[in-house]
């Protein structure tokens, strides 16, 4: 069993999903719970299709590294939505409903205006489930997401 598992880490794929994977589970389970008890339950399907309008945005100015226009979309939606949530008479879950269905339509529509092939819905398909995957990692998102792991569990801690 343990050849077995030996094998598969030679691969640095395999090694740097399972970083990957346990930091965000880390995260996940740090922020799941208070989220939750927040009525923000659907807080990350909303921020993925949020983040599905950075990339949208990204691939029609030409930016290469996707990263520099989702993570800051991402987190200013997420301050956004967690503050805002606080005064107004959509709270919680309501609130990151009507943003998910916006930039999701946004994104789709900036791809299907400013698409550079006529396959929009190929274009669509492989940005949602084929050119970000856990599986196609480098090390400088790694290396990203290890930094962007201890902040979130600092601040969880802090705050």
């Amino acid at each position: 069993m343990f050849e077995m598992l030996e094998f598969y880490f030679k691969y640095p794929f395999v090694r740097y999903a399972l970083i990957v994977g346990v930091l965000i589970a880390l995260c996940s389970s740090l922020l799941g719970v208070t989220l939750v008890l927040k009525r923000f339950s659907f807080i990350g399907d909303g921020l993925s299709h949020v983040a599905f309008g950075g990339i949208a945005i990204a691939s029609v100015l030409n930016i290469s590294n996707n990263m520099l226009v989702v993570l800051p979309v991402t987190v200013i939606s997420a301050v956004l939505l967690l503050n805002t949530g606080k005064n107004t008479k959509i709270k919680g879950d309501a609130a990151v409903a009507m943003i998910s269905v916006g930039a999701l339509a946004f994104g789709y529509l900036i791809m299907n205006i400013f698409s550079p092939s006529a396959n929009v819905s190929g274009d669509v398909c492989s940005t949602l489930f084929g050119s970000t995957s856990i599986l196609t990692l480098s090390v400088s998102e790694v290396w990203l997401c290890a930094v962007l792991s201890l902040l979130v569990t600092a601040l969880f801690i802090l705050f």
